[in-house]
């Protein structure tokens, strides 16, 4: 059971009829949702989730993240800690080069939450020196009169509130703000600096709800429960325009053409604004009409999902139902899932497979381990020390279990052959797979962290003795945080299983002991 009241769309203003058609647009367009949430005057109308995922799964935020590490500036200004009117240099005078521009020394906190600090374009350096090279990139627009999409600039929010605190954001905002919201676990990945700065700029994660509860709270200006958290000085500020992204120097069109506010997009219908997340994490506010969606997905065309929200689910919306109607009614609740593979069984190559033990067949070359082999935009660091070296294969009635030997040690991975996802827990890590004969030597299996929005498709080709693996990534994008390279490498057959002793342990289909 939920925070918010469940209700049925009807009884807040809604017509079933246009969410479903909005699924229906979304779905054509092969728009990949993961989660969905509709509240109306702060009621649950529609909660939508995509098999594999969860509404309790954390999921990466991206730049939604911005807007939380907003709100912990607002915190720490009300409590008098710093001022919008304040120095960036004056906070962080160990960083600050010699000889500083007259257009740095203008810089202030304000500047950094409206995408204004003058920069050109954003640094690329992810290094524990990240600090000095913001301040060494060319200030080259006096602050406040040039927008720029900054990352890095969010960031430096992130070390402004643990400078000014002594607190990381998340360690901040607990009991001001998450615990008071009844939120639990909030996820943020932190930077090789001195201070352990958070990524502020778009490295937390979320469940489903706690997403909710936050855009309910911006929409509320700051109130939760008739108390005000955070006045209403902030939200007054936060959700106006400040920078014209329109015909700006990234060529900002549509709903990326209404402006910015203190890390958040304005929107289309007045007063309406958003916090943002790449590939579609968005926390859709719309004040005049008393409405939040919160959505989770995994998509470059993110223009697309919003003109769905615009051309289906926002004229369904009737503005006259001031509050909800006393009969409850049922909320609309689907589970539905993301495109599986299908394909027909292969039984002769299965029962061989049943038996054999395939070797690297160059011990110069190893196969990723499985944290890399999989991947997942979302996951910040993805180290490089795990190697497969022995695979194997088990088929079963409706799944196949790939035996990945990394480090000496087998694991396993479970993928559905019947259009359905299975799951598996490697390393304390949850996976959801599943596969198929993409041809009568080709098997294609699609594995996807469970904390991450996306993984992999591996095919592995059997040729003759040999195997062959290749890798993509399920997400059709050209950058994501965690989107790593693999070690990929060939393999040969170099045993039968009757020649080798299984060990049996638990679940486990078996350890290849030598």
């Amino acid at each position: 059971m939920g925070y918010f009241e469940m209700t049925s769309p009807e009884a807040v203003g809604i017509s079933s009829e246009g969410i479903r058609a909005f699924l229906k647009e979304t779905e054509r367009t092969g728009l990949e949702l993961h989660r969905l949430m509709i509240l109306r005057h702060g009621k649950c109308c529609a909660k939508v989730t995509w098999a594999p995922y969860d509404e309790n799964d954390m999921h990466p935020l991206y730049s939604f993240s911005k807007s939380v590490t907003a709100t912990a500036i607002g915190f720490a200004r009300q409590e008098g800690l710093l001022s919008l009117d304040e120095k960036i240099t004056d906070i962080f005078l160990e960083d600050v080069p010699e000889n500083p521009s007259e257009n740095l020394k203008a810089c202030t906190i304000h500047h950094l939450l409206c995408m204004s600090c003058g920069h050109e374009t954003e640094i690329g350096d992810r290094s524990s020196q990240w600090r000095k090279s913001f301040f060494a990139h060319p200030f080259l627009h006096e602050p406040g009169t040039f927008y720029q999409y900054n990352t890095p600039g969010s960031n430096l929010l992130a070390a402004i509130v643990r400078k000014k605190t002594g607190q990381q954001v998340t360690e901040y905002l607990r009991p001001r703000l998450f615990d008071p919201l009844g939120m639990g676990e909030v996820y943020c990945f932190q930077l090789p600096d001195d201070l352990e700065t958070e990524a502020g700029g778009g490295g937390m994660k979320m469940k489903l709800e706690d997403m909710a509860k936050f855009t309910q709270f911006m929409l509320q200006d700051g109130w939760w429960e008739g108390k005000q958290l955070l006045k209403d000085w902030y939200y007054d500020n936060a959700r106006v325009k400040h920078m014209e992204t329109k015909g700006d120097s990234a060529g900002h069109v549509k709903d990326w053409a209404n402006g910015y506010g203190y890390q958040c997009w304005m929107g289309n219908l007045p007063g309406s604004f958003r916090a943002d997340g790449a590939f579609g994490q968005f926390g859709l506010v719309y004040p005049t009409l008393d409405l939040c969606i919160i959505t989770n997905s995994a998509t470059e065309q993110t223009q697309t999902m919003i003109d769905a929200v615009n051309e289906y689910l926002l004229p369904c919306v009737d503005p006259e139902v001031h509050g909800a109607a006393e009969e409850k009614g049922e909320a609309l609740c689907l589970k539905k899932s993301i495109p599986v593979l299908t394909g027909c069984r292969n039984p002769m190559l299965e029962e061989k497979l049943n038996h054999s033990v395939y070797t690297l067949a160059d011990q110069d070359k190893t196969l990723s381990g499985i944290k890399r082999l999989v991947g997942g935009a979302g996951i910040y660091v993805i180290p490089d020390d795990g190697a497969v070296t022995q695979i194997r294969f088990s088929f079963e009635r409706d799944q196949v279990v790939l035996h990945f030997t990394e480090n000496g040690v087998e694991k396993d991975i479970a993928a559905a052959l019947d259009s359905s996802f299975a799951f598996s827990v490697v390393d304390e890590i949850r996976y959801a797979a599943t596969a198929r004969w993409r041809s009568l030597r080709k098997l294609e299996v699609e594995i996807r962290r469970m904390d991450a929005m996306s993984g992999a498709r591996i095919i592995f080709r059997f040729d003759g003795d040999r195997l062959i693996p290749e890798a993509d990534e399920t997400l059709m994008t050209d950058g994501g945080l965690g989107m790593t390279e693999r070690r990929m490498a060939e393999f040969c057959q170099t045993a039968c299983l009757e020649d080798v002793a299984i060990e049996v342990t638990g679940n486990n289909p078996g350890v290849v002991k030598e």
